[in-house]
């Protein structure tokens, strides 16, 4: 399993580039259907539930349940393999060859513009609820695309992932323990090799004969969407696994297999975006384990209900504000005890007769200057906590899919289930007593491999001792939290 390419029959399938078409025109196929299903359906005349399509039209539960929970599932095993399939990146690729080709500006780079649109759709979630009505659902998509083209016009290449694709972005920051990779088989290969062809765009002539007739077509070889060369690849954060670089070598020197998990911690290093979007993630992963847990749920939005109460703002107000709070405030808040201690690594006591001098004194650094290292070995235990939100989500919902599929828009659903009883409500698919320990294991495993992580990367740190306490408490804090959910919603029913 060290090398999926040269398996008899997985292998070939791998290589052509038909499976990954079809692939892609099915999931645009779908995305079209969703918004399709769901553009006018908002509500259910004479309904008093104010959300009754949240989980009966095809719309929401596709995408708010299948694709944002069954997500998580893949990149446990697989890291950024969606993007290999993703139809927004494919279009994107498909029509930024006719457009100004305009390279991305540096004050655009990194993942600052695509964890504030995280942010932004977090706002909308707490405002609008847009997560529970398929018009919203639909609108959304609808908007996706419209930034797709815009930067496939602007732009070059793959633009849209970089700026509007938060998607991606979280599936870089698991994807980087994931057990999957994409690598050379043989550096010296590539070393030798003078060709550009497995990154670079190019044109060339293919021959179609069929008897006496001869047609030659030029075609468009595609390059590396995100511009690194296989040899280049010494993480899993940045490939997308588009495959284009496999068909393109002419070595064949290219494998696709598994890995031991965390192989890459230890040498790996955040840039201040990616530490920026972990810290996000952070805060929505703790605000929806909060949901079922009101003495959590009540400490963590204490800031934002009291501030809206002094402003006098409504519910709008205060949706606004815990918006905030939670992906940007919170878990600042939560990592700064870690990045405290761990900034004691610099502290130096000595013991002088006369204070020094100001220009002789050390450079001052920020508080903030080693989140980056601190938040690193968190990403086992932020995959494993949102993995038990996914679990817990498809088994309590993952019943109404058949309802789904024979009613599109949901509404016939929905009222066989609630109100005609003619149609019986779906249940959980594991009960509670096995559901319960299922998200122990996960949380506890997550936890362990937080703490190995923790000791791989302070073997590489300056003040590695600071770095393995403030570290640990970090994770150790987040571990708590969530487990005692876990206690009070699972075993204290």
């Amino acid at each position: 399993m060290r090398d999926l390419l040269h398996l008899p029959i997985l292998g070939t399938l791998l290589r052509s580039r038909w499976l990954w078409r079809t692939l892609r025109l099915l999931a645009l196929a779908l995305t079209l259907l969703v918004i399709a299903s769901g553009w006018r359906h908002h509500r259910i005349p004479g309904v008093e539930v104010p959300d009754p399509l949240m989980y009966t039209s095809f719309a929401t539960f596709s995408l708010w349940v299948l694709w944002i929970m069954g997500l998580v599932l893949l990149a446990l095993v697989a890291g950024r393999f969606w993007c290999a399939v993703c139809p927004f990146g494919w279009l994107n690729g498909l029509l930024s060859r006719y457009g100004f080709k305009r390279p991305l500006p540096s004050w655009l780079g990194g993942m600052l513009p695509v964890t504030l649109l995280l942010v932004a759709l977090q706002i909308a979630v707490y405002l609008l609820a847009i997560h529970r009505y398929p018009d919203y659902t639909a609108r959304l998509l609808v908007l996706l695309l419209a930034a797709l083209i815009f930067s496939s016009v602007i732009f070059r290449k793959h633009a849209f992932c970089q700026l509007f694709c938060p998607a991606g972005a979280v599936l870089k920051c698991y994807a980087r323990v994931a057990p999957f990779e994409l690598r050379v088989r043989d550096s010296a290969v590539c070393s030798d090799c003078s060709s550009t062809q497995c990154v670079s765009e190019s044109k060339y002539w293919q021959r179609y004969a069929l008897g006496p007739a001869v047609v030659h077509l030029q075609r468009q070889r595609p390059g590396c969407p995100v511009d690194i060369h296989p040899r280049q690849i010494d993480d899993n954060s940045d490939c997308t696994l588009c495959m284009n670089c496999v068909e393109n070598c002419c070595n064949d020197n290219l494998r696709l297999g598994f890995r031991p998990w965390l192989a890459e911690l230890q040498q790996a290093l955040l840039g201040r975006g990616e530490a920026f979007l972990l810290l996000v993630l952070t805060g929505m992963v703790t605000a929806n384990f909060s949901k079922v847990n009101v003495p959590l749920r009540e400490l963590l939005f204490a800031v934002p209900k009291k501030t809206a109460l002094v402003l006098g703002w409504q519910a709008d107000g205060y949706f606004l504000l815990s918006a905030l709070w939670i992906t940007l405030l919170l878990p600042l808040l939560l990592a700064l005890p870690g990045m405290i201690f761990y900034r004691l690594r610099s502290l130096q006591v000595t013991r002088v007769d006369t204070p020094l001098e100001p220009e002789t004194r050390h450079e001052k650094r920020s508080l903030f200057a080693g989140l980056s290292e601190l938040l690193l070995p968190t990403i086992p235990l932020l995959l494993a906590s949102h993995l038990i939100l996914a679990v817990v989500k498809l088994n309590a919902k993952l019943g109404y899919l058949p309802l789904t599929l024979s009613d599109l828009s949901g509404v016939k659903s929905y009222l066989a289930v609630h109100l005609l009883g003619t149609i019986a409500q779906p249940g959980v698919l594991l009960s509670i007593d096995l559901l319960k320990w299922l998200v122990v294991l996960l949380l506890v495993l997550g936890y362990l491999l937080s703490v190995l992580a923790v000791k791989k990367v302070a073997a590489t740190r300056d003040g590695g001792s600071f770095y393995l306490c403030g570290a640990l408490f970090n994770i150790s804090l987040l571990a708590g939290l969530y487990l005692d959910t876990v206690i009070r919603w699972l075993f204290l029913r």
